[in-house]
């Protein structure tokens, strides 16, 4: 039998390939970068059976703020506040710049876990141009021993994924908004001539 925290991993490496093309499908169909997070969150909740996937976007001031999820208390975590220098796994995986899990999760010392009832905790932060965009955070509730250094390795790839997309997403919608004023400024020097 397989462990429950597990199960996503007994179909060996095909299905995180699977995954990350069909990822990378979406993203070639042009989607609103919102939409793209969104099916990132659930494919990637049920790929890996975890409780719930939530993204956080970086604000100023390296303040996270809650952005789309899939999961447990999806609805209730749109909108939450992580401040840089609170002692969570995601704000200390943004730190670190880099993934960290934690197993038997003292929810009792930290009000947003203890809300989420989280028992395993993963994080991954967003880097692109070696600048923390966001962090994914991955909750297992059922589960005290969910994440492992391979489940870490394949969130950091997928993470690395969501973050390059969510730029290129970005820089097209820069060079669509560059065209469109171009065109503008051609139609009004022709219409002066």
């Amino acid at each position: 039998m397989v462990p429950p925290g597990d199960r996503a991993f007994s179909g060996s490496d095909e299905g995180f390939q699977k995954l990350l093309l069909r990822i990378a499908a979406k993203s070639g169909e042009r989607p609103q970068p919102n939409q793209l997070i969104q099916l990132f969150c659930q494919a990637t909740r049920e790929f890996f059976d975890v409780s719930g996937v939530y993204f956080w976007r970086c604000q100023a001031g390296d303040e996270l703020i809650g952005e789309q999820a899939d999961g447990k208390m999806s609805q209730r975590f749109v909108g939450l506040r992580l401040r840089p220098m609170e002692s969570t796994v995601t704000a200390e995986a943004v730190r670190q710049r880099r993934t960290i899990f934690a197993n038997h999760v003292n929810s009792a010392a930290f009000p947003a876990a203890r809300e989420f009832e989280a028992r395993s905790l993963l994080a991954a932060p967003l880097l692109v141009f070696n600048e923390v965009i966001g962090a994914l955070t991955f909750l297992h509730d059922a589960n005290d021993e969910a994440f492992h250094e391979d489940f870490a390795a394949k969130a950091t790839i997928l993470a690395g994924q969501l973050g390059s997309l969510l730029e290129a997403a970005r820089l097209g919608e820069a060079s669509r908004e560059e065209h469109r004023r171009a065109e503008i400024l051609a139609d009004v020097v022709h219409a002066l001539h």
